[in-house]
């Protein structure tokens, strides 16, 4: 997923160091060297300190975009939701007192326009609650449940997919939730002593992808579900950690593999849905420092943060493109950050992180990384309903969908809005006919695989 792995013992959650990755957003431990640093750059670029977070926000996890330049974070490790504008304006949305409650996963953004999360009462509880929130401060939750959801991504049927923690029997199930809180459907239970990652993914053949940790630790693999809960091993690798994946726009998924201090290698691969692994890049063996996230950015690469080795130092960006060449993007010091960090391209180009360490006040910043991306381009992948009649409303679900103008096959919708950057809301204009539909932004312009049938 760039903070601390939350592990379950006895129905409580113990925080470890923050030496793994937690998404997207538990158990992914990655290896990178520091020889790294020796790699050439990929051009110039600038990162400014948004904000060096007062100790009382310190640890910050997750960003993501909730509005044009409105962005979204936990801080103080995992208590508090916080929004932050590009110019550094910040703002408690909410917060949750620690112990008993535990945020469990960064804000997600869904089709009603707000923000959710869940927390877990890890004192005298084995319950749990959905919460949602936006840019006024203050929070609705929502029905008390007998599972922990950790939310990895929003849904084109407007839910939200979750690594779900059943307290009765401890299981872990891949599931879907809805966004009144309070129903939860199960799509796989994985088996007893597994340890799923936090990178589920709903990929474009409308399949689920992820990775898991066997229970004897012996193996971890990368995995399809189907929508009615079969499972295929698609990747196996002989290490104690499983590995964190993205979907780009190839289609192909991005991850990377290894094991901090351990005799193997880390990698960062590419696999084809069918399942075809390509090596993209090996670091050696035996290093220390962490891979603790991966995006796709708007030129095509792939995008990383690597954590440091100590001493507010050795915290790098790095790219690698979908062929294998690998670069430092740019190298933190100390006023900078330290990683683990987690990363987000923002609607303006421009690339803004988390640090959970050092900065001027040592409590970790937010930044914003300038490597002279272009404005990222929308995704128009799914809508609904598939057909309705003029006046109706349609919601199309995709990514980077802000400040977006919508066509039915040709015909000026008369009004669209965004809800966060993966939905868009548009009416179907009179004179519209059958067809596709198209979605233009700054970043330019996708349409539609799928036609909507005008009544």
């Amino acid at each position: 997923m760039a903070r601390a792995v939350a592990s379950r013992s006895n129905g409580h959650i113990m925080r470890k160091t923050s030496t793994s990755i937690r998404l997207l957003h538990a158990g992914v431990t990655l290896a990178l060297c520091a020889a790294a640093a020796a790699a050439s750059s990929a051009g110039p670029a600038t990162l400014r300190v948004v904000s060096a977070l007062p100790s009382n926000y310190q640890q910050p996890y997750g960003i993501t975009e909730g509005a044009p330049g409105l962005f979204y974070f936990e801080g103080f490790a995992g208590t508090d939701i916080l929004s932050i504008t590009t110019k550094g304006t910040l703002t408690q949305v909410t917060a949750f007192q620690d112990p008993p409650y535990l945020i469990e996963s960064a804000p997600t953004s869904a089709a009603n326009g707000k923000l959710y999360s869940s927390i877990e009462v890890i004192e005298g509880g084995n319950t749990g609650y959905v919460f949602s929130v936006n840019s006024t401060p203050g929070n609705q939750t929502y029905g008390v449940l007998s599972f922990a959801p950790t939310f990895t991504q929003n849904l084109p049927d407007g839910t939200l997919l979750a690594l779900a923690y059943q307290f009765s029997d401890a299981s872990q199930w891949l599931a879907k939730t809805t966004l009144d809180g309070n129903l939860m459907t199960p799509i796989y239970q994985f088996p007893s002593g597994e340890q799923a990652a936090f990178d589920a993914v709903y990929a474009s053949d409308g399949n689920y992808y992820g990775s898991s940790i066997t229970a004897t630790k012996s193996e971890a693999y990368v995995y399809r579900i189907t929508p009615l809960g079969s499972l295929t091993k698609l990747l196996i690798f002989p290490v104690t950690e499983a590995s964190y994946l993205l979907q780009a726009g190839d289609g192909n998924l991005y991850g990377v593999t290894g094991s901090t201090g351990k005799p193997q290698s880390a990698t960062i691969f590419k696999l084809t849905l069918s399942g075809q692994y390509t090596l993209l890049h090996t670091f050696p063996a035996g290093t220390s420092g962490n891979v603790t996230m991966l995006i796709e950015g708007s030129d095509g690469k792939i995008y990383g943060a690597t954590e440091g080795s100590g001493g507010g130092s050795g915290s790098r960006i790095f790219s690698i493109t979908t062929s294998g060449q690998y670069a430092v993007v740019y190298n933190m010091n100390s006023l900078d950050g330290q990683c683990p960090c987690t990363l987000v391209q923002g609607s303006d180009g421009i690339i803004y992180g988390t640090a959970q360490n050092y900065g001027a006040t040592g409590a970790g910043t937010i930044f914003a990384l300038d490597a002279g991306l272009p404005k990222p381009a929308p995704r128009a992948r799914e809508f609904s309903p598939a057909s309705g009649a003029a006046g109706a409303k349609v919601r199309i679900w995709g990514s980077n969908l802000f400040s977006a103008k919508v066509e039915f096959n040709g015909v000026a919708a008369p009004g669209a809005h965004s809800s966060g950057p993966n939905y868009l809301w548009a009416t179907v204009p009179a004179g519209a006919t059958t067809g596709p539909i198209t979605v233009t932004t700054p970043g330019g312009t996708s349409t539609t695989l799928a036609s909507f049938t005008v009544e």
